[in-house]
């Protein structure tokens, strides 16, 4: 029971040291424009959009499994609330941003200055089932902290539609400076696909599953010490007895 307890505490600290990560992203999970009104992109994200046809569905904030019509959900289908990423320190909520119009191409970008060193970044992506059936395709590519991620046609993904996709990966920062974050989406024709986002994500260091920081290592040392010397007091009293 004593070495069960000392492994309790031990995963504690484990869980507390990835808490403490603080997301250098500011509103990564579109949680702040959600409380403020459906459709408000807050500052520091900035959003910026050339339309075509279509002006009257720019990209906004959609609450998760509603069956909502835009501006508030996604046409009606209700979409399911983003996975929690491995090195996100912030939940995914209630809220994502949703890129919908189209004949479209919009940015959504935030700028965020980084120091020299190593740092884990993502973010996630969904296709919804409605906007895949659509006539019209759309391209979209996300980058964070300068590093592109990924860029897809939302109809040569059909093996991931209404299913959350992760991008995350670790990177060097060799320079101090200002770095930018950017999503963009470009829709063809009407009815064009669309894409949901959430999670969006820069955190300082390597936060990679399975592999504990220098000060958890030295923290999950003295625990097992600890468990260890309960081990040997235990034996000890036996032998006495």
């Amino acid at each position: 029971m004593k070495v069960f307890a000392a492994a309790a505490v031990l995963a504690g600290i484990a869980v507390a040291g990835g808490a403490s990560a603080q997301n250098l992203i500011t509103n990564g999970s579109f949680e702040a424009a959600g409380t403020t009104g459906h459709g408000a992109i807050t500052s520091p994200w900035t959003y910026s959009a050339t339309f075509g046809t279509d002006t009257s569905h720019p990209a906004t904030i959609i609450q998760y499994n509603s069956t909502n019509g835009y501006d508030s959900g996604a046409f009606g289908e209700p979409i399911p609330t983003a996975p929690q990423i491995v090195g996100d320190p912030d939940a995914p909520g209630n809220f994502a941003a949703y890129f919908v119009a189209d004949d479209a191409t919009e940015t959504l970008s935030q700028t965020v200055h980084l120091d020299a060193g190593t740092y884990t970044i993502g973010f996630s992506a969904y296709i919804p089932r409605n906007g895949f059936n659509n006539s019209g395709d759309a391209t979209f590519t996300g980058i964070v902290a300068a590093q592109p991620l990924v860029t897809f046609s939302v109809h040569a993904s059909s093996s991931q539609v209404q299913t959350w996709q992760t991008w995350a990966q670790t990177v060097n920062i060799a320079t101090a400076g200002d770095y930018l974050t950017s999503f963009v989406y470009q829709s063809g024709p009407a009815p064009a696909a669309d894409v949901v986002i959430d999670d969006v994500f820069i955190v300082k260091g390597d936060i990679t599953p399975g592999i504990p920081e220098p000060a958890t290592w030295a923290l999950m040392i003295m625990g097992f010490g600890g468990a260890g010397a309960m081990m040997r007091r235990r034996r000890t009293a036996a032998a006495a007895a």
